[in-house]
């Protein structure tokens, strides 16, 4: 405010600049003026009528913004019309510096004209000339008025703007500074009014790129962490619940009831490895193509069948009574390794007892 006091007391001296520079213009010597001469000074004078009609203009603009602004509802201040009323000032002070350069160019373009030019006027043009000033000096005196009238709304508004502060919204506003020149930085529910607070995070080039917000669930309320996905749409990732829940991508990750997180892992994980290890631990019988020692790691093409030992009538196990207890070798059996583990021995035949063997990456 007191850059713009500063700028309307300076635009009030360049006014007065212009009533003085108009005085000295002696209009008796205006009998001798040669009319070569009256194209040169009535361009002048169109110039000087053009720019001091414009800075009319744009001091009515002032006044109208000005009026625009409701000083009653400044009593009332809060956070959420902080940012109105720093926007309207915005304009004011923009406005406002824009008039004073427009009152310097005024100055500047009086002082180019040459007083000394005057004698030589010639006495029949001294009608048009004369009317152009009375008009110059009728704007350049409602100039005065609308500039004080400027300077007394924005003396209003710096009054209003500190006594129509009430004391919470003052203890508030010394919080927030108080935070921001600290290393902690603390959201209240006080001060997001009672509704879920957030604080948003930009990227390098403004856009919002994560956030942080208290969340609801049920009466059970917690912190949930948004991300940008790839369409740059906020997702949220990560959700803390008060009970001591965790979901992550929207599934429950680990319930407050577990004393732990390797509790929740072992629970998850537990039927997804059984299912896995299902049917591939036991130990298969088998005839193979080739002979081979216990401990050995064979593939699957090598199996001849799955069969199993069997006697025949005499008592022997024998490869006939045992082909009627076979079966094929699948495909997804054949791509398999299988490690010999143990082997029967016959007088005619010999089996081999096979168990997978199971890769991690499998």
């Amino acid at each position: 405010m007191n850059i713009i006091d500063g700028i309307v007391n300076d635009l009030a001296t360049q006014t007065k600049d212009v009533g003085r520079k108009l005085e000295q213009i002696d209009l008796s010597k205006l009998e001798q003026i040669d009319l070569s001469e009256i194209d040169v000074l009535t361009q002048k004078m169109n110039i000087i009528d053009g720019i001091v009609n414009d800075l009319a203009t744009q001091t009515k603009d002032v006044g109208r913004k000005l009026e625009q602004i409701d000083l009653s509802k400044l009593e009332q201040i809060d956070l959420s019309e902080m940012a109105v009323l720093t926007q309207k000032m915005n304009i004011v002070d923009g406005i406002v510096n824009d008039l004073a350069t427009q009152t310097e160019v005024v100055g500047r373009k009086l002082e180019q004209i040459d007083l000394s030019k005057l004698e030589q006027i010639d006495l029949s043009e001294i009608a048009v000339l004369t009317q152009k000033m009375n008009i110059i000096d009728g704007i350049v005196n409602n100039l005065a008025t609308q500039t004080e009238v400027v300077g007394r709304k924005l003396e209003q508004i710096a009054s209003s703007k500190v006594e129509g502060l009430d004391p919470q919204t003052r203890k508030y506003l010394q919080d927030i500074q108080t935070q921001l020149t600290s290393d902690t930085l603390t959201l209240q529910l006080d001060d997001t009014r009672g509704y879920d607070s957030s604080i948003r995070f930009k990227d390098k080039d403004g856009a919002l790129g994560g956030s942080i917000t208290r969340v609801v669930k049920g009466d059970i309320t917690g912190l949930s962490i948004a991300t940008k996905d790839k369409s740059g749409s906020l997702v949220d990732r990560v959700k803390f619940y008060d009970d001591k829940d965790v979901y992550i991508n929207g599934q429950c990750f680990v319930k407050g009831t577990d004393t732990s997180i390797f509790d929740e892992i072992k629970r998850q994980l537990k039927p997804y490895i059984l299912g896995l290890l299902l049917g591939r631990t036991m130990v298969r019988s088998a005839n193979l193509r080739e002979k081979a020692s216990i401990g050995d790691i064979i593939t699957g093409d090598k199996i001849a069948y799955w069969a199993y030992p069997s006697e025949n009538g005499s008592g022997y196990i024998s490869a006939s009574a045992t082909q009627e207890h076979t079966m094929a070798v699948s495909a997804e059996n054949a791509r398999k390794r299988w490690r010999i583990m143990g082997k029967t021995d016959s007088y005619y035949i010999t089996l081999y007892w096979l168990q997978e063997v199971i890769n991690f990456d499998d």
